[in-house]
C-alpha cells in the first residue's frame, strides 16, 4: 500500500487533488497531509518574544513604537496558522473519509521555499508519491502551473502528481 503526501493549503486547488488521491490510491494508502506555514508569515520568520520586545523600543525616539508586534500578538499569530491548516487538513480528511497523518511544518525566509518543505518532508515520512494541485492559496502566480507545484515537479526525487483543470471537488 503506498505512501502518498498530498500538500494541504486550504485552496479548493489543494482539496481537489487530494481528493483525486484517494480516487487513484484508494482508501488503504497511508496518506499524509502537509501544510506549510509560508515564509512571509510572522510565525515562519520566527518572531519571539524577545524580537518583540526589541522592535518596541528600535527606532523611535520614545522608546516605544505602537505598530511593533507584541509577545501575545505573535503567539495569536502562530496559533492562527496552525488552526487554519490543521482545519483544512481536518475538512480534506473529513470530505474524503479517511485517515490521514497531520503535518505542520514552517518555510524559513531565504532558507527553505514551500516546495522544498513538500519534497523534503515526503521523503522524511517515506512516502512513494507527491500529490499536489497545480495552484494553491496563492492562485496569481505562475499561469499554467502554480510556483510550488512547478517545484515540486521538478525537484522531487519521487514521482509527482500534479492534478489539474478542475477548480473544486467533484
Amino acid at each position: 500500500m503506498p505512501k502518498v503526501l498530498t500538500a494541504i493549503d486550504g485552496s479548493e486547488f489543494a482539496m481537489a487533488a487530494f481528493e483525486e488521491a484517494v480516487g487513484i490510491f484508494g482508501a488503504d494508502a497511508d496518506y499524509v497531509l502537509l501544510s506549510v506555514v509560508p515564509a512571509g508569515s510572522p510565525v515562519a520568520n520566527g518572531l519571539s518574544v524577545t524580537d518583540a520586545a526589541a522592535a518596541r523600543t528600535h527606532g523611535t525616539s520614545t522608546g516605544t513604537n505602537p505598530y511593533a508586534p507584541t509577545a501575545d500578538g505573535i503567539e495569536a499569530a502562530h496559533d492562527a496558522a496552525y488552526d487554519f491548516y490543521r482545519s483544512a487538513q481536518r475538512q480534506a480528511s473529513a470530505t474524503a473519509g479517511v485517515a490521514v497523518e497531520h503535518v505542520v511544518e514552517e518555510a524559513k525566509p531565504k532558507k527553505r521555499r514551500i516546495g522544498r518543505v513538500v519534497c523534503e518532508s515526503a521523503a522524511e515520512h517515506g512516502c512513494d508519491v507527491i500529490v499536489v494541485g497545480s495552484h494553491g492559496a496563492s492562485h496569481t502566480g505562475e499561469v499554467l502551473l502554480g510556483s510550488v507545484s512547478q517545484y515540486v515537479l521538478h525537484h522531487a526525487e519521487l514521482p509527482v502528481l500534479v492534478v489539474t483543470g478542475r477548480s473544486g471537488p467533484r
